[in-house]
């Protein structure tokens, strides 16, 4: 059985009159996605622990990131003056985390659909990927829909609390056993 990075594989050559064999194979063994969505979930909320660490550090109040984050739905937001978003909103508490958890689990769950393609130790991609899927879905989505979170985002504690959210999304995953890979077709 051929062999990609110490993982054994099984070859997807099953083929149909008419059809052309697969090109790639598939690990014999792959984490769940529920590893990822679980890391996920775990992940977000390490990065909830940061989220409320600046606030207390810069003076904003732990309030400041979810109510930013709340913007996204909570459109009056967007309008508001910054000193709002330090204030606690129940409306934007439940929002901004029901939110930030869709995120989280929603990257957590894309990154365990890609990991099977990825060679060597889940934690090392964890600290690549996630943060490049965290800053692509930050990039593309914040302009286009929280644009008062673009304006007032403070960069350093972002990327802080992905670093924190890749630690433990890769930690979560590399500590879930793997189980048999499906074979579609």
């Amino acid at each position: 059985m051929p062999e990609r990075s110490g993982q054994s594989v099984v070859p997807t050559h099953h083929t149909r009159p008419g059809e052309h064999p697969a090109s790639s194979d598939v690990p014999a063994m792959v984490y769940p996605y529920s590893a990822g969505i679980i890391g996920g979930f775990a992940g977000g909320m390490a990065m909830v622990v940061v989220a409320i660490i600046y606030g207390l550090l810069s003076g904003r109040g732990i309030w400041y990131p979810v109510n930013l984050i709340a913007a996204t739905i909570l459109r009056d937001l967007q309008t508001a003056p910054q000193e709002v978003f330090m204030q606690f909103n129940l409306a934007a508490l439940v929002v901004g985390l029901v939110i930030h958890l869709i995120i989280s689990t929603g990257l957590g769950f894309l990154f365990a659909l890609v990991l099977p393609t990825l060679p060597g130790n889940p934690w090392i991609w964890a600290a690549i990927v996630a943060p490049l899927l965290w800053i692509t879905a930050t990039f593309l989505g914040l302009p286009l829909l929280n644009p008062v979170m673009e304006k007032y985002i403070d960069w350093p504690s972002f990327i802080l609390a992905q670093v924190c959210y890749s630690l433990v999304l890769g930690g979560w995953i590399t500590r879930t056993p793997k189980v048999p890979a499906r074979r579609v077709g």
